[in-house]
Order: structure tokens, then C-alpha cells, then sequence
């Protein structure tokens, strides 16, 4: 990874300026950059798809609700709307899709040009701190995956892995009505912001952990979110799912990860699996008020940010799980 000093882009009719205010970073950028993860990755690239800036400059009207000193989240995905992702309303696993920080320069920048095609992308978020709004990119993600997992429908939940995307997913029940919301997670700090975040129990993965939940949902797990990219998220409360639980495959795993499942127990429980990758437009419409409100105490997700020259210590960081969302000040 390197600095470079680079010309301000020279903006095509429909383009937009942003002035980077904040970049928070993944476990995608942390793939990317250790060369884990290559598909759909153009080399060089800058990276960087969860992020937030001010409109300083446009060639041409801006898009309806923006106006020129706004400040704004990014949608990441620019899709073609004419595959079969596209055309069957998958539009964030487009196949040929483009994004930020992929294709697209992305948020570990000063400015960030966003090209016609993608202004629509800009998302208001006036009155919370930078580094909020531009944490809106992984709370859409978590919505999406609620979504398709039904979680309005689910009595109990249990969220396994209480990072920054677990708590927001504990939030995330909550707010769909979710009566009782569980959590699991080795890390006592964690526990406690799950209960913050809305989880009526917090538990430690242990023996006794299955059996607690039993006691907890009386009747099982309607819904049950994979928040880390582990196996054991699933496994060892597979005895705990209620007749007709969905699991949300929702964090990344690795290429050697294999999932396990009786199929007869798949069979006649009418379990569903359902994976979620990304988000969608609608849902970061959906979940920008969400954040601006202060209904998801995201502020508590925040974790260190660092200057642009620290960007490798950043992502080692970010790597490491010792954090919260760590992110890179491009202008310290």
C-alpha cells in the first residue's frame, strides 16, 4: 500500500465532487489488502465502500433532496439493472456490478469523484458526526439480511458474534419487534454493549450456553444471525431452532468454510438458510433516519480512526477484532 498525490478528478456532465469526512473499514478491506480476497477487485484500487463526505462540487443539477454543502452517505454498488440478479430484484449481487473501493475510488481518499451513473447513490445525513453516517453502509447490510431472514415475523432471535454488525443486529431486532432478542459472544466488553444495543440475554459460548437459550425462547430460535464468520456461530445451537427458523448466513467466512447440516433435520423442521451479502438502495433509505434519529446508539460503534499515513496500522487494526469500527482520517 502507498500514498499518491493525484489530480483532482475532472468531472463529466452528471458527475459529483465529495470531500471525504470519514472512512470506516471492514473485514472486506482487510481481505482485499492481505490478498484473501481478489474477485471483482480492480488492482490498483483505492479502498474503502463504507464512508461519508460533503458535496463540493457537481457538473450539472444534483440529485433530488441534495444540495451543494450537504453531507452525504454513499451507496457503494452501481449495478447494471439487466442481469438476472438485476432483473429478479437481487440487485446487490449484480453480476456486474461496481463499487466503491472495488472498481471505484473509494473512501481511504481526500475526494472521491462519483460518476454520473452513480449519483443517485448519495444518501443525506444531515446533523450526525461523519464517521456516523458512514457507518449507515453496514447498518443497511445488517437490514438486508433481516429482511430476507423475515426477522419482523420472529418472536426470538439469537445473534452470534457481537462485533459492530452483531450489535447492530441486535438493535435492528428490536426495532422490527422482536420480543425476545438473545446474544453470544467470549468478549465480556461485548456482552455488555449487546445489552446496551437491546439483547435481553448476553451469554458466553459454553456447555451450557444451548440450554440457556431453551430456558430463554421457550419454544426455540425463530431466527438465527450468523455474525461472524465461524462455523461454530451455527452449530451448536442447531438443537436450539424453532419449527420454521431461518439462519442468516450474514458474515463473510473463508474459502474452506463448509457448512453442515442434517438434511433431514432441515427436512422436517422447514428450517430455511438464507444467505445476504451487501445491501440495497431502499435500505439505506430506510436506515439513514434510523442513525440521524439516534434510534441505533451507533455512536457506541465507533472505534479509532486514524491519519491516511496510518492506513496499513488502521486496517491491522481493524483486522484484529480489538476494536470497534476503526476508520481513516484522510484529512489528519
Amino acid at each position: 500500500m502507498r500514498i499518491e498525490h493525484s489530480p483532482m478528478p475532472v468531472l463529466q456532465p452528471g458527475d459529483v465532487l465529495l470531500r471525504v469526512d470519514a472512512a470506516l473499514l471492514c473485514g472486506t478491506d482487510v481481505r482485499i489488502f492481505e490478498g484473501r480476497k481478489q474477485k471483482n477487485v480492480t488492482f490498483p484500487s483505492v479502498l474503502g465502500h463504507e464512508f461519508a463526505g460533503t458535496v463540493v462540487d457537481a457538473n450539472g443539477p444534483l440529485p433530488d433532496g441534495v444540495g451543494m454543502g450537504d453531507q452525504v452517505a454513499v451507496y457503494p454498488l452501481v449495478t447494471c439493472g439487466s442481469c438476472t440478479a438485476c432483473r429478479r430484484g437481487h440487485e446487490n449481487i449484480c453480476r456486474n456490478r461496481r463499487a466503491f473501493g472495488y472498481q471505484l475510488t473509494g473512501g481511504l481518499s481526500q475526494y472521491v469523484h462519483v460518476p454520473a451513473v452513480a449519483r443517485q447513490n448519495l444518501v443525506p445525513v444531515p446533523g450526525v458526526p461523519a464517521t456516523q453516517a458512514a457507518i449507515i453502509e453496514p447498518v443497511a447490510c445488517a437490514y438486508n439480511g433481516q429482511q430476507l431472514a423475515g426477522m419482523s415475523k420472529a418472536q426470538t432471535a439469537l445473534i452470534v458474534g457481537c462485533g459492530p454488525l452483531g450489535l447492530i443486529h441486535a438493535g435492528l431486532a428490536k426495532s422490527f419487534g422482536v420480543e425476545k432478542v438473545a446474544a453470544v459472544d467470549p468478549i465480556a466488553g461485548r456482552r455488555e454493549m449487546a445489552t446496551r444495543f437491546g439483547a435481553d440475554l448476553v451469554l458466553e459460548p459454553g456447555p451450557d450456553t444451548a440450554a440457556a437459550l431453551d430456558d430463554f425462547t421457550d419454544g426455540g430460535i425463530d431466527v438465527l444471525v450468523m455474525a461472524i464468520g465461524r462455523i461454530d456461530a451455527l452449530t451448536p445451537y442447531l438443537g436450539s431452532l424453532a419449527p420454521g427458523a431461518r439462519v442468516s448466513v450474514f458474515a463473510g467466512f473463508g474459502a474452506d468454510a463448509d457448512l453442515a447440516v442434517s438434511a433431514n433435520d432441515v427436512h422436517y423442521n422447514e428450517w430455511t438458510i438464507v444467505g445476504a451479502s451487501s445491501c440495497r438502495l431502499d435500505g439505506f433509505h430506510a436506515v439513514a433516519p434510523m442513525v440521524a434519529s439516534g434510534q441505533l446508539p451507533v455512536a457506541e460503534l465507533i472505534g479509532t480512526q486514524l491519519p491516511l499515513d496510518r492506513a496499513v496500522e488502521a486496517i491491522a487494526l481493524a483486522g484484529s477484532g480489538a476494536d470497534m469500527r476503526v476508520g481513516v482520517d484522510p484529512w489528519a
